[in-house]
C-alpha cells in the first residue's frame, strides 16, 4: 500500500460521494470532510469512521491564532477577491431585470459579499486553521459543488478541485429529476392549472391590499427560548398595533395566531416556468455564462438565483396595493432579494442595528433605506463601510437594554446571593449536539466548552464567597455523555448554579440586572451590559484559540478583554476588590461606545423616530 504526505479534506460528502472518499483512503493515509449531508449524521459518520474517514479535527488542533477568519473577515479577503471578479461584470445590463433599484452595482456587490464571505468562513479558515498546524503537509481539497471556487483566502500549498457534479453517481438521478419536475410544471401550464403559488397563501381571509406597513419576520416571533420580538409592537399606540401590520414570513414559520395576518413569501422554485426561462436566457447573454472562466461561474449563478428570488417577490408584493413600509427584523439576515424588491415597489425599508458588534465586521452587510443603529460610534463606523448602504441612519441605542429598566413579574429568585458577598453572571456559549459537527467547529465544540467550565470552576475554587451563575442561549448540551463528569463536578461547588429558567422572556436581562459582576464569553448581551456600565470582563480565548473577538474590535485595547487566565483571574480580582481604576476605565469604554442611550428609552426613540420618518 503507497501513502503519500497529502491531506485530502472534502467539503461535504453524501452517500454517494463518500464512495469516492473510501477508494481514495485505499491509497492515502488522510481523509477528512467538513460535512456530512446524507441521513443520519452520527450514523453515517460512524460509517464512514471505520474506513478511516473523519471530520476534520479542528476541535483538536494545537492552536488557532485567531478566530476571526472564521467570523468576521478583519482582513477584508472577500471583497479583495470579489473586486477582482467584478472587474468585468457589466451591471448596467441587469437593469431591466431588477426595475426602479438604484445603484445596483453596489447592491448586488453587496449580496454576492454575503455568499463570498460565508464561503471564507465556513470553509476556507478552516482550511486556514489546520495549515497554520501542518504548514508542511500538503492539502488537496475536493469538492462537488461550483460554489466552492468563490472561496476568496485559502492556504498556499492548498490545491483545489472542484468536480461540477452534485455527487459523482448520483448526477444522472440529479438531472432526471430536474427535467421531471419541467415536465410537470410545462404539463400543468399546458392543461391551465392554478399557479403553484397560489398553495402557499396561509391565510386568504386578510384583506392584503389594505395594509399599509409590513413586519419582516426572521425565524418567527421568538429568539428560540430567551425572549419575544416585540419591537415593532406597541399596546398603546394603535401605529405598532400587531393587527395593523402584516407579518412576511421568509423563513417557513407559520403564524401563531390566527388573528395575526401573515403572509408566507413564495419561494423561487415556484415560479413558473415561462418566467424561469425568460429570465435564466436574459442572463445567459447578459452575464457571458457561456465563458470558460469557471471561477466566475458561482457568482453568475447567485445573481440568477438574486433574480429569480426578487422577481418572486415582486409577484407576491403585487397582493399588496397600499404597502409603503417595511419594517426589517434582524439587520443583516434579511434576504437582500426581498429589500430589493421592496425597494422596486417604491416601499420603504426601515431595519434596526441588531447587535452592536456587528458594525466592526466585514463579512456581514446590510441594505437599507432608513437605518436605527445602536450608537453614534457604531454609526460613524457603518456609514464609512462598504459593507452598510443606507440613504439616512438615526442614533438610538440598543433597544434590548431597555429590559434592565423594566420590572419583571415576582420571580421566584432561584439564583439568589444567599450568604456570598458578589454575585457573578457568567455567559457562556453553547455547543454542537453532535461529535461530527463539534470536531469541525473552531468556536463551538466540546472541548472549548470543557475548558471554559474548567476556568470557571477554577475562579470558583478560589472566590469562594462569591456566587457564580451560569446562563446558555440553552443548556441541553449539558446532558450529553460527554459532558457527564464535568456535570458532576460542577455539583460539588455550592457556590456554581446553573441558570435553567427558559420559561420567562427576557430572563438573562433580568440575572444581568440583579448582578454585581459579567463575565464570560462575548455576546450581544456582554456589549448591552457594558452600555449600562456592568462590571463586565470578556474571556477571549479557548483551550486553543487565541482570540475570538479581539481581532475584529478589541474595545480600545481595554482590559474589558482577557487574552489568557491569568489576566482573567487577576482582573476579576481587580472587579471584586472594587478597584477604581478598572471601574473606570469600563465607564469609559461604556460612554464613548455607547454614548448615553441606553436609558430604558430606546424602543420609545425607535417608535418616534419611525413615526417622524
Amino acid at each position: 500500500m503507497f501513502h503519500f504526505s497529502f491531506d485530502i479534506i472534502f467539503s461535504e460528502l453524501s452517500y454517494v460521494s463518500s464512495i469516492f472518499a473510501i477508494l481514495i483512503r485505499i491509497f492515502l493515509q488522510r481523509v477528512y470532510y467538513v460535512k456530512l449531508t446524507s441521513g443520519e449524521i452520527e450514523t453515517f459518520a460512524n460509517f464512514l469512521k471505520k474506513f478511516g474517514i473523519i471530520p476534520l479535527p479542528i476541535a483538536d488542533l494545537k492552536t488557532i491564532s485567531t478566530f476571526a477568519d472564521a467570523d468576521s473577515d478583519p482582513e477584508g479577503y472577500s471583497w479583495i477577491w470579489l473586486d477582482k471578479k467584478l472587474k468585468h461584470f457589466q451591471f448596467e445590463k441587469l437593469r431591466n431585470l431588477f426595475p426602479n433599484v438604484n445603484n445596483l452595482d453596489e447592491k448586488v456587490s453587496i449580496y454576492l459579499l454575503d455568499f463570498v464571505a460565508l464561503k471564507l468562513t465556513s470553509l476556507g479558515s478552516k482550511l486556514i486553521f489546520w495549515h497554520e498546524n501542518y504548514p508542511d503537509r500538503k492539502i488537496i481539497f475536493i469538492s462537488f459543488s461550483f460554489d466552492d471556487l468563490s472561496i476568496p483566502k485559502l492556504p498556499d500549498n492548498c490545491l483545489r478541485l472542484v468536480i461540477p457534479i452534485p455527487g459523482i453517481l448520483g448526477f444522472f438521478p440529479f438531472v432526471f429529476k430536474v427535467a421531471f419536475r419541467i415536465f410537470l410544471k410545462i404539463r400543468s401550464l399546458l392543461l391551465f392549472k392554478p399557479k403553484f403559488q397560489e398553495e402557499l397563501r396561509s391565510e386568504p381571509h386578510f384583506d392584503w391590499g389594505k395594509y399599509e406597513h409590513a413586519y419582516v419576520t426572521h425565524s418567527g416571533l421568538k429568539y428560540g427560548s430567551l425572549y419575544e420580538k416585540g419591537l415593532y409592537y406597541s399596546e398603546k399606540d394603535s401605529f405598532f398595533e400587531p393587527k395593523n401590520l402584516v407579518h412576511f414570513d421568509y423563513s417557513g414559520y407559520n403564524s401563531p395566531s390566527e388573528v395575526l395576518p401573515w403572509f408566507k413569501l413564495t419561494p423561487a422554485k415556484k415560479l413558473g416556468v415561462k418566467d424561469v426561462v425568460l429570465i435564466s436566457l436574459k442572463l445567459v447573454f447578459v452575464l457571458n455564462f457561456l465563458s470558460i472562466k469557471l471561477s466566475s461561474l458561482p457568482l453568475k449563478i447567485q445573481i440568477w438565483i438574486l433574480a429569480l428570488k426578487f422577481q418572486a417577490h415582486r409577484r407576491d408584493l403585487g397582493h399588496f396595493k397600499e404597502l409603503k413600509r417595511a419594517y426589517i427584523d434582524y439587520d443583516i439576515i434579511c434576504p437582500k432579494s426581498l429589500i430589493l424588491a421592496f425597494e422596486s415597489c417604491n416601499i420603504l425599508t426601515i431595519g434596526v442595528q441588531e447587535r452592536y458588534i456587528s458594525a466592526y465586521y466585514k463579512s456581514t452587510s446590510v441594505i437599507l433605506d432608513q437605518y436605527l443603529i445602536s450608537s453614534n460610534e457604531s454609526r460613524l463606523i457603518m456609514e464609512s463601510s462598504r459593507n452598510y448602504l443606507f440613504e439616512k441612519s438615526f442614533s438610538v441605542g440598543q433597544y434590548r437594554t431597555d429590559e434592565f429598566f423594566r420590572k419583571f413579574p415576582n420571580i421566584s429568585n432561584k439564583d439568589s446571593v444567599g450568604i456570598y458577598n458578589k454575585r457573578i453572571l457568567v455567559l457562556g456559549f453553547h455547543c454542537d449536539m453532535t461529535w461530527v459537527e463539534s470536531q469541525v467547529n473552531p468556536l463551538l465544540n466540546w472541548q472549548a466548552q470543557e475548558h471554559f467550565l474548567d476556568e470557571i470552576m477554577a475562579l470558583a475554587s478560589e472566590f469562594k464567597d462569591s456566587l457564580f451563575t451560569l446562563r446558555y442561549k440553552m443548556i441541553d448540551w449539558l446532558e450529553l455523555p460527554f459532558f457527564s463528569p464535568i456535570k458532576h463536578r460542577l455539583k460539588e461547588f455550592h457556590n456554581i448554579k446553573i441558570s435553567k429558567e427558559y420559561g420567562i422572556s427576557f430572563y438573562s436581562y433580568y440575572l444581568v440586572k440583579n448582578s454585581d459582576i459579567v463575565i464570560g464569553k462575548h455576546t450581544s448581551l456582554m456589549d448591552e451590559a457594558i452600555s449600562i456600565g456592568k462590571p463586565t470582563l470578556v474571556h477571549d480565548y479557548s483551550h486553543n484559540i487565541k482570540s475570538v473577538i479581539c481581532d475584529t474590535f478589541d474595545y480600545f485595547g481595554s482590559r474589558i478583554i482577557c487574552r489568557n487566565f491569568d489576566s482573567f483571574k487577576d482582573r476579576f480580582r481587580l472587579l471584586l476588590e472594587d478597584d477604581i481604576d478598572l471601574k473606570r476605565e469600563i465607564m469609559e469604554i461604556s460612554t464613548k461606545l455607547y454614548g448615553d442611550l441606553s436609558d430604558g428609552k430606546v424602543k420609545e426613540r425607535i417608535h418616534s423616530t419611525i413615526k417622524s420618518i
